[in-house]
């Protein structure tokens, strides 16, 4: 597996992140080099770093939400392998719920700004069309500063609509879901009643959970390099309430 040119300027620019949130960004990208490195001799352990880099940037993530103040991430516990663990699952729901999977919100993240090259701040971009056969974009500043409403004008409810689109995959239960995923670790390392850990397809393992490291870090650098934003604050209480267990009425 190899990492493109956006996604190695992303883990550039992760690495030069300062403070504790910095050195859990830099381990991360550390173990996500070494699970390449051991990839072919040793899948078990490959596959195991690649998860550690995982949590790793989730922890990054963590203390940036931690440090920035936001209101209840203090509730995020870095030593649980729940939470974090559970930021990836978290996420793909989110991107569902707002529709950014499916392409309805037309929203691109870039480094790229028109007249700055050296540009080291993540930010989104929203097609507005071409003029003259120049393409158009606006910048939101900050640029999840965003607040989402439903048909009727009243606030999205996001815990709602990720507890839709996981009824929709067939997951009846999301702390379900997201606990059987933080033990994924465990099987790396240690053998069953009946076998010993066995990684049939390294690939595909490490597309997984380095895809995975990468949107983290990518959501680390949109918490870490601008001020509090609406859609973080909000997401950041239905991720908790999920690992609280609280059920939508």
């Amino acid at each position: 597996m190899s990492l493109s040119q956006d996604q190695m300027k992303l883990l550039e620019v992760s690495s030069k992140t300062k403070g504790n949130a910095g050195y859990a960004a830099r381990s991360s990208i550390r173990h996500m080099h070494r699970a390449f490195e051991l990839a072919n001799s040793m899948p078990e352990i490959s596959t195991f770093l690649a998860i550690t880099a995982e949590e790793e940037a989730s922890t990054a993530l963590f203390l940036a939400l931690i440090n920035k103040k936001y209101n209840e991430a203090k509730k995020l516990n870095k030593r649980n392998h729940n939470h974090k663990a559970g930021v990836y699952p978290f996420l793909g729901l989110l991107g569902e719920t707002l529709n950014i999977t499916k392409h309805e919100l037309p929203i691109e993240v870039t480094f790229s700004i028109p007249k700055d090259d050296q540009n080291e701040v993540l930010r989104t971009r929203m097609f507005l069309g071409s003029i003259d056969g120049e393409d158009m974009y606006s910048y939101p500043d900050p640029p999840l500063n965003l607040v989402s409403v439903e048909t009727d004008g009243n606030p999205k409810d996001y815990l709602k609509g990720v507890r839709s689109v996981a009824q929709e995959k067939s997951i009846n239960s999301i702390y379900k879901y997201i606990t059987e995923i933080a033990n994924i670790r465990n099987k790396m390392l240690y053998a069953s009643d009946g076998a010993i850990p066995c990684v049939e397809n390294i690939n595909e393992m490490l597309q997984r959970h380095v895809g995975a490291t990468l949107l983290i870090h990518m959501m680390y650098l949109f918490v870490v390099q601008h001020p509090k934003q609406n859609l973080v604050e909000e997401c950041v209480s239905v991720f908790i309430q999920i690992q609280n267990k609280i059920e939508y009425k």
